[in-house]
């Protein structure tokens, strides 16, 4: 007899498959992507999940006692399940867990530009798929059809009520999580505390609760006043008094007359964020060219003296950043892009550049070197509608973007594309065009680090090739040494054109290397990124610390120093500063450098870095920096600051609300 006929067909009831379905893939999905396991935030994964699954039980429960409604609850629940898979594979890609929308605006992208390596994911990953697909599998052949009593539907509810008190009971429990639900709320974050379905939930509230209901901002202590003594009779002049960096708001006003209650709210915050000062350094590079990049995947272990002295002379001999960050705000290049040419946290992932689109951000440097009148252009190497760039940069202050397949000729068709190939047909476009305002993403350095599938490391890996590196490594070295040769190629040509001293470059990460981590996606074993940092184990602050280099000619031999922690939502009102335009400080997060404000690195988990410590949102720690005397209140101001900085980011975004001060100004 046939093994289906010993066993036939059992009959399961519907609402629980659908509860058994949910509780396997949230378990899966959280034991597999979680490096440091938390018993408190497992239970509190495992009681959501009960009460989740228990919800749809309840839908099924109607549906299952016909064949039909055993069909539809096995696909609804295959649908559910191919989510679950979908986000374990981004998380192993990219570290990071995306919202829908995210996944859904560069799906197009991913699916054309990297097709290699979503079928790699596939293939390597197939036993995972498997695995995550075994309920499903197991219901449609052996189950049968079975009716749910109304009682069993009664004690269903019970259940449903009892699993959501009790999951709420455990997070409030665990302590440090209770805010992610609300205030310090964040995707990556709340699937990893309370399960994927969680997560979505709270990113549709978060998403739609500023356009609907009134914004409250968490209200900040004053710093402690710090006591002063008067000079002394023949003593040195008192310093400059310097004016402030705004422009001509009176938000109090507007908050008073706007009919949203969301956006009178911001008006209200904006009010109260005390304006950067201008300084020494205002207008210092008044009336120069501006060469704005965005360079993928740069960390500062590619800067070497022998093997990249133009990069080591454009980070030794401009202004020197001794503590830069760029935070991995999660979905890839384009949320690192938006941090640096926007200035603000990119709350919406990666839909931020798209959603920059709908609102005039007229602080951007693109924008405020263009209503200067300033020749402006933005360029890429790599395909132009990759994450829409085609559509969004031109709203970001340039004039024209061009990219490969989107006007920019001369670009070898291989992946990665050559940032060398990409200055030298570019320049010479501009630099008869003075002033100028350019800007570049790079795409050399871009992952996967082998021999085989990175063009780039191909062509340079003779310079690296007797490095006391594994592969990936050397191979990462060698990408990353075409913007060398590219940098060689633009400062040779700005030296030759002796515009130099005119000239600003600025140079900026998207992210870490991403690639280098232990990946079925990328198909590392180990952990290559340990390695290039030179470290046994790494947190976001060391994994995130990198290079800022801002350089031109004229600041060379002035060794100008900045050792207090800056990351990159600090580039666009330090620049703003530098080139004296008119900007309003308290519309950016980040601070200009050299204003005297308080230095402040954020992530988009809440955690933190100033002068005095760091705070690590994910254990709720704070470890003061060596010789800091940091008590608790300055901790909690510190989080009240984060938050309304993550919290303001997201309002602008939501709100559109850059284009109500467009018409304020008008």
């Amino acid at each position: 007899m046939h093994w289906k006929e010993k066993l036939g067909k059992q009959p399961i009831p519907a609402w629980l498959f659908a509860v058994v379905t949910v509780l396997y893939c949230e378990s899966l999905l959280h034991l597999w992507t979680t490096k440091t396991f938390a018993a408190g935030r497992f239970a509190a994964v495992l009681a959501f999940a009960l009460g989740f699954g228990g919800v749809i039980g309840l839908i099924f429960s109607f549906i299952g006692e016909k064949c039909w409604g055993k069909w539809v609850s096995t696909g609804l629940m295959a649908l559910l399940t191919v989510f679950y898979i979908v986000e374990y594979f981004v998380n192993d890609a990219y570290m990071c867990f995306m919202p829908v929308n995210t996944l859904l605006g560069g799906a197009q992208g991913v699916a054309t530009d990297f097709t290699g390596i979503v079928l790699n994911l596939i293939v390597q990953g197939f036993w995972r798929i498997l695995v995550f697909f075994l309920p499903v599998l197991l219901y449609a052949l052996l189950a049968a059809p079975c009716q749910t009593r109304w009682r069993t539907r009664g004690f269903l509810l019970a259940g449903v009520i009892a699993a959501y008190l009790l999951s709420f009971g455990i997070v409030k429990g665990v302590g440090t999580d209770a805010e992610r639900m609300n205030v310090s709320y964040d995707f990556d974050s709340a699937v990893r505390c309370f399960g994927l379905h969680v997560g979505t939930i709270l990113e549709r509230t978060h998403s739609a609760v500023a356009q609907n209901t009134k914004v409250e901002f968490a209200p900040v202590a004053p710093p402690p006043t710090e006591v002063t003594e008067a000079p002394e009779q023949g003593a040195e002049e008192p310093p400059v008094a310097y004016a402030p960096n705004v422009m001509d708001f009176d938000f109090d006003a507007l908050a008073q007359t706007e009919g949203n209650a969301s956006v009178a709210a911001v008006h209200r915050y904006v009010s109260t964020v005390t304006p950067t000062m201008k300084n020494e350094y205002t207008g210092l590079f008044q009336g120069k060219n501006l060469i704005l990049i965005t360079a993928e995947a740069f960390t500062s272990e590619v800067i070497d003296p022998e093997r990249t002295p133009t990069l080591y002379r454009l980070a030794t001999q401009g202004i020197q950043f001794r503590d830069y960050y760029q935070p991995a705000w999660g979905a890839s290049t384009t949320t690192g892009e938006f941090s640096n040419l926007v200035g603000l946290v990119p709350t919406t992932a990666g839909m931020c550049m798209k959603e920059a689109t709908q609102q005039d951000l007229f602080l951007t440097m693109g924008h405020q070197l263009q209503a200067q009148n300033y020749y402006s252009a933005a360029y890429h190497n790599h395909n132009k509608d990759f994450y829409d760039r085609d559509k969004t940069h031109t709203h970001l202050g340039y004039d024209r973007f061009l990219a490969r397949y989107g006007g920019l000729e001369g670009i070898t068709g291989v992946f990665p594309e050559s940032d060398l190939e990409m200055i030298d047909v570019t320049v010479p476009q501009y630099i008869d065009h003075q002033p100028f305002s350019i800007y570049y993403m790079t795409v050399s350095g871009h992952c996967m680090y082998s021999l085989k599938e990175n063009a780039m490391a191909r062509k340079n890996y003779d310079v690296v090739a007797d490095m006391d590196h594994c592969e990936a490594v050397k191979c990462y070295y060698a990408s990353q040494q075409e913007l060398e040769y590219a940098m060689e190629s633009l400062v040779r040509q700005l030296e030759e054109a002796g515009i130099a001293d005119d000239t600003v470059i600025v140079i900026a990460t998207d992210h870490y290397p991403y690639g280098l981590e232990r990946s079925g996606a990328w198909r590392n074993t180990s952990d290559y990124l340990a390695e290039l940092y030179g470290v046994d184990s790494y947190d976001k602050f060391i994994r995130d610390h990198n290079t800022l280099i801002l350089w031109s000619g004229c600041l060379e031999g002035k060794n100008i120093v900045v050792d207090e922690p800056v990351y990159s939502l600090d580039i666009l009102p330090t620049l703003s500063n530098l080139f004296g335009v008119a900007y309003d400080s308290r519309l950016l997060v980040g601070r200009d450098v050299f204003s005297g404000e308080s230095p402040l690195v954020l992530w988009p988990d809440f955690s933190w870095k100033t002068d005095k410590g760091q705070f690590d949102a994910q254990n709720g720690t704070f470890t003061p920096a060596e010789g800091a005397d940091v008590d608790e209140d300055y901790i909690a101001r510190v989080k009240s600051i984060v938050r309304n900085k993550i919290d303001y980011s997201r309002q602008v975004q939501n709100l559109d609300y850059f284009n109500y001060l467009a018409k304020a100004r008008q």
